[in-house]
């Protein structure tokens, strides 16, 4: 679903300025912020590798990459007590997975626990409800001859929690096409026949055909949907609004992203639970 090199380093770029004279200098003191852990992950339905980064962010006028962070003891346990152990990966330091056989179950909470450096950190989260895709389709569009319009069927829609919210993720041949944080896309209504994505059909002139994804016969395309909180969809809206530049210049700060993160020392990031859905269809 994401990215989480990409979304820890989100953090490294918050920051808050008070305008309030232009007459005297303003002296602000930053040499005593202390850095900060930035824990991010998610465990769902799916059986898989769950994973967790960890990294640790500098100083706010620091241009260092976040640190990745090794030697973590890391767990993810439910409300019936049981336990999975997460591994650091031997290639790709800071980030910790459990073994591949591990799934969450929809109704249950999971409980995150961190220990590095003699603290502790820890969050939960609760798995809701989702919903079967029936089928995805592939439609022209209306709008252009061009493109197609990837469309997700589901039945008994009326059956789920009102207070759902959704992220819709869409791949191409496997490739995610909405990766990074500030595209993904949350739903608090789903509707059988919803279009999830438009892709096209044919390349621009300005394109490399082998970088362009352009829908072609034979292409997989996929489409992935998880039921989610409404506490990750704040933390994921306010992500959004700190990568967005703020216009105009001088409008507010930026709002502080959300964590549930909690610990011997402040923390950031956000650890969650999710139920995930799947479905394809091949382009003919």
């Amino acid at each position: 679903m994401t990215s989480l090199l990409k979304n820890s380093s989100l953090f490294a770029i918050i920051l808050s300025f008070v305008i309030s004279s232009c007459i005297a200098p303003i002296d602000i003191k930053t040499d005593d912020a202390s850095s900060r852990l930035v824990i991010y992950g998610y465990i769902t339905t799916d059986t898989t590798h769950h994973s967790i980064r960890i990294t640790r962010l500098a100083g706010y006028f620091t241009t260092d990459i976040p640190e990745n962070i090794s030697g973590a003891i890391v767990s993810i346990s439910d409300e019936d007590n049981n336990i999975f152990y997460l591994y650091e990966n031997e290639d790709d330091p800071g980030l910790y997975q459990t073994a591949d056989n591990v799934y969450g179950e929809e109704g249950k909470t999971y409980t995150l626990n961190v220990q590095f450096d003699m603290y502790r950190y820890s969050a939960s989260a609760r798995m809701t409800r989702n919903n079967d895709i029936d089928s995805v389709r592939l439609l022209p569009s209306m709008f252009s001859e061009n493109r197609v319009e990837v469309r997700m069927y589901m039945d008994n829609i009326e059956d789920l929690p009102d207070e759902n919210l959704y992220t819709i993720f869409v791949s191409l041949n496997d490739s995610l096409l909405n990766s990074t944080i500030n595209r993904y896309r949350v739903m608090q209504n789903i509707v059988s026949g919803m279009r999830c994505y438009v892709l096209r059909q044919i390349m621009e002139e300005d394109e490399d055909e082998e970088d362009s994804r352009l829908l072609r016969p034979g292409d997989k395309v996929s489409v992935n949907i998880n039921a989610i909180s409404q506490e990750y969809a704040d933390f994921i809206s306010a992500a959004q609004t700190e990568l967005r530049d703020n216009i105009p210049i001088f409008s507010g700060p930026p709002a502080n992203v959300p964590t549930n993160i909690r610990g011997d020392k402040p923390a950031l990031g956000f650890f969650t639970a999710f139920s995930s859905r799947h479905a394809f269809v091949r382009h003919e």
